[in-house]
């Protein structure tokens, strides 16, 4: 009899370990869907950073064949950044529906009270100057390594834009990355951003400027471009002939090649390798030469330049 019951006991405890975890998810599920509520920013990050991808990793992620986007839908803040005083005004907070029509936050916002719609503002807020600040950094340190030009002055005031967020998803492999996007205005410039959340490495960019002058790369050149990306995104190596008379036209004489053909339009490459792998990132410009001067360069846009878009 003994046996008997020890034998029923550990049939039960096998079932339970089979088939309560299922039970315990479904319930979870439906008290989500009972209890809509906002994914929140932490939660969407460690779960788009599971794998802890580098960021050389993800770059290669972006071109996989079987990488989709989605995007998240988030808070659009707008502001302004004195470079002079160092301070941050704030003017906007808004939501913003994803292209999911099933995403638990519109049910959310329909319920939400006053109170809840002025925290979730002030909570982008807070998130997007964090953002500001973090945008700051890096484009200080590219600029100091070589890998963009001299833009504003001292005491330029900016005007910036946050926008939601984006998940690369690679459906073949299951890892997932997540970003977002920033644009920063001031004349005669406006820089477009992809950063990389997690590690708040710039991803991607386009930049616009007018006035018909070059970009402004200092006494060297364009000449550290390549081997600036290279350590900034972790890469092995650059391509050593990167900096051909081609690739230097698009970083250094964009404008003043309109002065001979005219409107112009560049496509270019430099390829890095990282584990043994071959990395070709995209090196564009475009320049318009007649009644209104103006220029565009961009790096490591997949689609190409679209006015008035931000990178992808």
């Amino acid at each position: 009899m003994r046996n008997v019951l020890m034998a029923l006991a550990a049939a039960a405890l096998v079932a339970a370990a089979f088939f309560l975890p299922e039970q315990l998810s479904l319930l979870e599920d439906q008290q989500l869907l009972d209890r809509p509520n906002i994914v929140q920013q932490e939660e969407r990050e460690g779960f788009a950073e599971s794998m802890q991808l580098q960021v050389a990793e993800k770059l290669l992620l972006m071109r996989s064949a079987t990488v989709s986007r989605m995007e998240l839908g988030d808070g659009v803040v707008q502001g302004f950044y004195d470079m002079g005083t160092q301070e941050t005004t704030l003017l906007t907070a808004t939501y913003e529906e994803s292209a999911n029509e099933q995403k638990v936050g519109a049910a959310w916002l329909k319920t939400a009270t006053d109170e809840e719609l002025e925290r979730f503002s002030q909570e982008q807020k807070a998130l997007w100057e964090g953002r500001l600040a973090e945008v700051r950094r890096e484009l200080r340190t590219l600029q100091g390594m070589g890998g963009l030009p001299a833009l504003w002055s001292a005491d330029s005031q900016l005007e910036f834009i946050g926008l939601g967020d984006l998940l690369y998803m690679d459906t073949a492999s299951q890892m997932s990355f997540q970003v977002y996007r920033m644009s920063l205005n001031g004349a005669p410039y406006s820089i477009n951003l992809t950063v990389d959340i997690q590690s708040g490495r710039i991803l991607a960019f386009q930049l616009d400027w007018d006035g018909g002058m070059d970009l402004d790369w200092g006494f060297r050149g364009a000449a550290g471009f390549g081997g600036a990306w290279r350590d900034y995104w972790g890469m092995d190596s650059v391509k050593s002939d990167w900096y051909g008379d081609y690739n230097r036209s698009i970083l250094e004489e964009t404008c003043s090649t309109t002065q001979i053909n005219g409107d112009y339009t560049a496509h270019g490459q430099i390829s890095f390798t990282y584990d043994s792998q071959s990395i070709p990132v995209s090196l564009e410009c475009w320049a318009m030469e007649k009644e209104i001067k103006l220029g565009s360069l961009m790096w490591n846009l997949l689609q190409g330049r679209s006015a008035g878009a931000l990178p992808a």
